[in-house]
Parts: structure tokens; C-alpha cells; sequence
């Protein structure tokens, strides 16, 4: 429940974010187009003011849309039957440029059709800076059969988006407080999550370690009675639950402690040859109680050769254990088969249960510290054995995988090197 309203809020606060972004790219597309809408428009009445200021055109009278065409976007040229001279039509196209505030720099260029060539061009800057024309690339000709004028504005784009400032600047904060909050949101949710781990954690390690030392105490008692001292029978049963459960708060508290070990610090490894099967079969000993509380049994499949790996004893016994006791606490009447083989180099041991079987949206979390699979929660539990048994493994230059099908069973397999 609490999994799914986080991932409730995670989604719609998700989709606010992409629809507030969405609506600010929308306006800012429509701010870039009618900012270059403007832009055109002021274009075409600076020619409109040149032509008035100058006499360009026999008939005067023409639509203005049909003496002026744009090219590439920067380039706008406008038709003229006249060739005036440089320093006037300089001086009328930095007066008409100013009045309709055309604040970027303007490339003029004059073009006569019966040479087929430019006969001058200028820069006119924006700025108090001027460039000289030696500096300056060639502009495009387009050959037309008369003369025209071609503004060519090389900053266009630039001077568009420089106009759209302010909305750029808003945008940028309001993505910054976008970001800040969707921060906010993940950090919220994640202290959420952790808190609500430790809670759970702190539940199952009271309920863990209370109970095997209320079995113990009351075998203890038990024991302590006349009528079970002169029992062997029973007496043999208090002392085997005494030694279960005394099994199974060690193996819980290696756990602890190897946990917050592999957290803070690296594991220290003392390296030495490990037989693995007779590892495997001292794991299985110690589990013997729990295995036949459930009439359970154990199918082995073991290489013929000793094979011994390198590694740290202490720490691939509590691999062997923690995976092993999984494969049984969660069988109903336990069949584990155990396997092990040499292959390419490598030592390959499998462990294979006929338990519940694990979900493949849960296959990839089962490895992280404290979680624990829906279908195992009914079995007592702290989520930390195959954390730490990945660890491990991990240090050991190995891995270990799952393959599981649910309602059937899992296969856990631990791929370890022969030599280091």
C-alpha cells in the first residue's frame, strides 16, 4: 500500500512536471516564432520607409509584398529601377532601421542586373563598433533580371533570441525550480522509504530474536525439571531445539555484523584453499534440525574431484549456509538439490528448491539490503542473507544469480574463479 501511494505521488508529480516543462517549450516556440514574425514585419517597413525616402521605382504604386523577397530567412531583397548612390541610401537605411528599431547589424549590398554583380556593399553596426567590409565574407548573388537591394542580417537569430530575454531568463528559473522541487520530492520520499525500513527492520529483529530465546528459555526450563532429567528422549529433544535456535541467532547476528561491515568498511579476506564440497555438507549438518522438522531431504550432484577454490572459509560458509537455509525455510517439504561443477576455469555451485518461486519484477531487488520478497514474508526473516552473500561473492571475483519460476521453485547458482 504504502509502495503504491509512493509511486502514486512519484508518477503525478512526474507528469506535472513534463506538462508545466511541455507548456514553457510551447510558449517559448511561440515567443521565438512571433518574435521573428515582428522582426519581418519591421524589415518590410524599413523598405517601405527607403522607398518613400528615395526615388527607387518608376511606378510607386506597386504592392509592396511583390517588390520584397526573403531568402534563407537573413536575406531580404527588394527590387529598384534606379541606382542610387552609397552615401545616400547608407544614411536612409540607418535612419529607417533606428525608427523601427532594427537593432542589429545589416549587411547592404546593391546588385546590378546589367553587370550581374554587386557594385557596393556596406556594414552598417549595431553597435558603435564598425567592421570593415575586408573582414567579412561574401555574401550569396541572385542572379534576377533587375537590380535590387539585399539587407542581409547575419545576427538575426541572435537578435531574436536576444529580444527574448526575459522569457529565456524565466524559463531557466522556473526549470531550476523545477528541478529543486522534483530534488525535493526524491530525497522526501527516499528519507520516507528508509524510515519506514528501519521501522520494518527494528520489528523483525524483535520478533526474530524474541522468539528463539523464548524457545530456548522455556527448553532451559524444561530441562531443569525432574521428570525430563530421567527422560533421555526428551531430554535429547530440549537440548537439539536449545542448539536450532542458538544456530539461528548466530547465523542472524554474522549477518548483523557482516552487514554493517561490508556498509562501512571492505571485507577482509583471509585467502586460503576451501574444499567446496565439504563445505557444502557442513552447511547442510547444521541445517539437519530444520530439515527434518520439515521432512525435507537433500539431492547431491557433487564434482568427483576435491576441488578447492580460493577464498575466505568463514565468509563463503555463511554464503553456503544463508542460501541453503532459504532453499529449505521457504519449501513447504523441502527438496534441494546440490550441485557443483568445474567449468572453464570456474567453480560453479547451484543450489535448486522446490519453494514459492520468486516474481520477475522482485528477481533483480532480491539482493539489496533488507528486502524481502511478498511471497516470503509469511517466514521469518531479515532480509539481509543474500545481501551479504552477494557481497561476498562479489569480493571473490565471482556471481551469483537466480533463475525462478513461480510456484515452482528457484535455482540459485554461485559462479566462483579456480584460481585467483
Amino acid at each position: 500500500m504504502r509502495s503504491l501511494t509512493t509511486r502514486l505521488v512519484i508518477v503525478i508529480s512526474s507528469l506535472l512536471i513534463a506538462a508545466i516543462l511541455a507548456v514553457q517549450l510551447y510558449w517559448l516556440n511561440t515567443t521565438y516564432r512571433y518574435g521573428t514574425n515582428e522582426f519581418n514585419t519591421s524589415v518590410l517597413k524599413v523598405v517601405r520607409g527607403v522607398y518613400e525616402d528615395i526615388p527607387l521605382l518608376y511606378n510607386i504604386n506597386s504592392p509592396l509584398d511583390s517588390l520584397v523577397e526573403k531568402r534563407d530567412g537573413r536575406s531580404f531583397l527588394f527590387s529598384i529601377d534606379s541606382i542610387p548612390s552609397k552615401d545616400s541610401l547608407m544614411v536612409h537605411l540607418r535612419n529607417e532601421l533606428e525608427d523601427f528599431h532594427v537593432f542589429t547589424d545589416c549587411r547592404v549590398a546593391l546588385y546590378d542586373h546589367k553587370k550581374g554583380e554587386y557594385i557596393y556593399d556596406q556594414y552598417i553596426s549595431a553597435d558603435a563598433s564598425k567592421k570593415n567590409n575586408d573582414s567579412l565574407s561574401a555574401i550569396p548573388i541572385w542572379k534576377n533580371k533587375h537590380s535590387y537591394i539585399h539587407l542581409y542580417f547575419p545576427n538575426r537569430q541572435q537578435y531574436i533570441i536576444h529580444e527574448m530575454s526575459n522569457w529565456i531568463y524565466s524559463s531557466a528559473i522556473l526549470l531550476a525550480l523545477l528541478v529543486g522541487f522534483a530534488a525535493s520530492v526524491y530525497f522526501l520520499l527516499k528519507q520516507k522509504f528508509l524510515v519506514e525500513i528501519q521501522k520494518d527492520f527494528i520489528n523483525n529483529v524483535t520478533h526474530e530474536f524474541s522468539t528463539p530465546l523464548s524457545v530456548i528459555d522455556l527448553s532451559v526450563e524444561a530441562l531443569e525439571k525432574p521428570s525430563t532429567q530421567s527422560n533421555p528422549e526428551k531430554w535429547n529433544r530440549y537440548l537439539s531445539s536449545i542448539r536450532t535456535q542458538s544456530a539461528y541467532l548466530n547465523n542472524h547476528i554474522h549477518n548483523l555484523v557482516n552487514t554493517v561491515v561490508v556498509g562501512q568498511y571492505h571485507l577482509a579476506m583471509e585467502s586460503r584453499e576451501v574444499p567446496v564440497n565439504e563445505l557444502l555438507r557442513r552447511a547442510v549438518i547444521q541445517l539437519e534440525p530444520l530439515l527434518q522438522k520439515k521432512n525435507g531431504q537433500v539431492i547431491w550432484h557433487l564434482e568427483e574431484k576435491q576441488v578447492s577454490i580460493p577464498g575466505d572459509e568463514s565468509h563463503l560458509y555463511l554464503v553456503f549456509f544463508n542460501v541453503l537455509n532459504n532453499a529449505i525455510k521457504y519449501s513447504e517439504s523441502p527438496i534441494v538439490t546440490i550441485s557443483t561443477r568445474v567449468e572453464n576455469s570456474r567453480m560453479l555451485i547451484s543450489v535448486e528448491d522446490n519453494g514459492p518461486g520468486i516474481e520477475v519484477s522482485q528477481q533483480r531487488k532480491i539482493f539489496s539490503k533488507f528486502y524481502r520478497a511478498p511471497a516470503t514474508k509469511q517466514v521469518k526473516g531479515l532480509g539481509l542473507g543474500l545481501y551479504f552473500s552477494k557481497k561476498v561473492v562479489d569480493a571473490h571475483q565471482g556471481q551469483i544469480r537466480l533463475e525462478s519460476i513461480p510456484g515452482k521453485g528457484t535455482i540459485f547458482t554461485i559462479d566462483l574463479p579456480l584460481k585467483k
